[in-house]
């Protein structure tokens, strides 16, 4: 609701607009019947989520959504950034209903096909998981790292 706030946007109809038309990182993302997950990690816990009683039934779709918008993220970052060109990005790893993705090392991965070399990926800290998760799976940190890449 920043958006809001700051007035970038004078109503949630405009803000929904936004949400829409940008990364697809959220519950609401909507995927078409010809996309799928564009690493393998991502098709295995997708698949495993697909079998899962899950609390909101759009988890699989939001996380496919959103690694095929990364995926074009990193590879125009490629095209347009000069050789020598570092990017640096904060990511969280994640866990739904017990299934970890180590997103740091997905995305550097997918910017390795795309041509970038990873200088490094520093771990930032470490955070906890929902109490709903602890309370079913136990508590498992995940990292929220600094991936930095290099063109």
């Amino acid at each position: 609701m920043l958006e809001l706030c700051f007035h970038f946007v004078q109503n949630f109809e405009e803000l929904k607009a936004i949400r829409f038309s940008i990364l697809r990182s959220h519950i609401e993302s909507k995927i078409r019947k010809d996309e799928a997950p564009p690493h393998a990690v991502i098709k295995e816990v997708v698949e495993i989520l697909g079998r899962k009683k899950l609390n909101n039934p759009k988890i699989p779709s939001m996380i496919t959504t959103y690694f095929i918008d990364m995926e074009k993220v990193i590879t125009e970052w490629f095209k347009v950034l000069a050789h020598g060109a570092k990017v640096a990005m904060v990511v969280d790893n994640v866990r739904f209903e017990g299934e970890l993705i180590p997103v740091d090392l997905v995305l550097s991965e997918m910017a390795e096909e795309a041509g970038f070399e990873v200088k490094e990926i520093i771990v930032a800290r470490y955070k906890g998981n929902s109490s709903q998760q602890m309370k079913k799976y136990g508590r498992v940190p995940v990292r929220e790292s600094i991936v930095v890449w290099e063109r």
